[in-house]
């Protein structure tokens, strides 16, 4: 083991509190087996979001008899959740058979549940009851373990908000941009000193798409900054390193086929697939990052991708257009979006989205995607 990868563990568990009974396990735990499709949802999901729903009882038919099992592990009220995504999955299919497993279900009873089921769906939550309850202290459990036959039996398993960040070896705990690129907070919270870390909160995920970092709610709460921040951390890994970062929208869904690599755009709500392994740091500020926004329909293999990129075309010079910003409202929570939509666009010129205390500035590649630095104010 080289001395950055044994700085990088020992930083990671002091600063980013993994708790596990060993930092390097986190790093090298075994990783579920290629085949499977997951289905990452970004939060928000309406009842009437007809092509995320449809698509998930479609690939619940693959195998046969659909046989869905709601998880309602990291929801406040479960049974809440579970009787609400049970009507609604009833509501496309009447007949289809839906059963419903609680943080307090047992083992035996959770194991056997998921070896009989054809697809999982993760509620929302807090995605770290997922990882309490599923992979103790960064360990492989006989409910983790059915997990796996699952998606190697060709079943999918979908998550939204929690259920969507807790996807990758790596996930977020909870924290904002600002923080995560080093802005302390304004207003710390007293009971929430692991929030108040002008850091990443990162920690072991699932395991389920262990190369690439997922981030949900992402155009509504500006959390680019955060994910490139995270990304910038776990690329720099030796053991296992991660470049690739997706943030899902709310309403949206990008499913991922984990046989061939392939993202599939599942939502009219879109997405942003992030390469870091362009990233250049300039003091506090990150540059050169790539974004591409993931459609309905669209078709992306991340690894492919990331192939053909390169540090993309330098920054135009000039003044950024702005991008407008009305507060409160719907205007102000997809802000982000507008602006990577725009700078994605052959012939736009630079935008610029300002936040308190940093800002995006993105222009186009020529190639569909946008070329963007992360900028902290001094």
């Amino acid at each position: 083991m080289t001395l950055r990868t044994k700085v990088w563990i020992l930083a990671a568990s002091a600063a980013f509190s993994f708790g596990c009974a060993s930092p390097e396990r986190s790093l090298t735990s075994e990783q579920p087996g290629s085949k499977g499709r997951l289905m990452l949802i970004g939060g928000g999901l309406d009842s009437d979001n007809r092509p995320v729903y449809e698509r998930f009882l479609e690939l619940a038919r693959a195998p046969g008899e659909a046989n869905v099992l709601i998880a309602t592990a990291a929801s406040g009220n479960q049974d809440e959740s579970g009787t609400d995504k049970v009507e609604t999955l009833h509501a496309y299919d009447a007949s289809v058979k839906v059963q419903i497993i609680r943080r307090e279900t047992d083992t035996a009873t959770t194991v056997a549940a998921i070896d009989a089921a054809s697809a999982m769906f993760f509620t929302g939550g807090d995605q770290k009851r997922i990882t309490d309850r599923y992979r103790t202290k960064d360990q492989p459990t006989p409910e983790w373990e059915a997990m796996r036959r699952l998606l190697l039996r060709g079943g999918v398993i979908a998550g939204a908000s929690a259920g969507d960040a807790m996807m990758g070896s790596i996930m977020f705990f909870t924290g904002r941009s600002a923080q995560a690129l080093g802005i302390p907070r304004k207003d710390p919270d007293p009971d929430d000193d692991r929030e108040n870390r002008p850091v990443p909160q990162i920690g072991p995920g699932m395991y389920f798409l262990p190369w690439a970092l997922t981030d949900s709610h992402f155009w509504e709460r500006d959390r680019i900054g955060r994910l490139v921040a995270a990304l910038e951390l776990t690329k720099a890994r030796d053991v296992g390193p991660i470049s690739i970062g997706i943030g899902i929208g709310e309403d949206a869904c990008v499913e991922v086929d984990l046989a061939t690599g392939e993202f599939v755009g599942t939502s009219v709500s879109e997405s942003l697939l992030v390469d870091a392994d362009t990233l250049v740091r300039d003091g506090a500020s990150r540059r050169t990052v790539i974004g591409r926004v993931i459609k309905q329909g669209d078709r992306v293999i991340p690894m492919s991708w990331v192939k053909r990129n390169n540090d993309g075309p330098a920054r135009p010079a000039g003044d950024a257009r702005p991008v407008p910003v009305v507060e409160p409202g719907q205007n102000r929570q997809l802000a982000s979006w507008q602006l990577f939509t725009s700078a994605s666009q052959k012939g736009s010129g630079p935008v610029v989205l300002q936040l308190e205390g940093w800002r995006v500035v993105a222009w186009p590649d020529g190639k569909g995607n946008a070329v963007f630095d992360v900028e902290v104010e001094k």
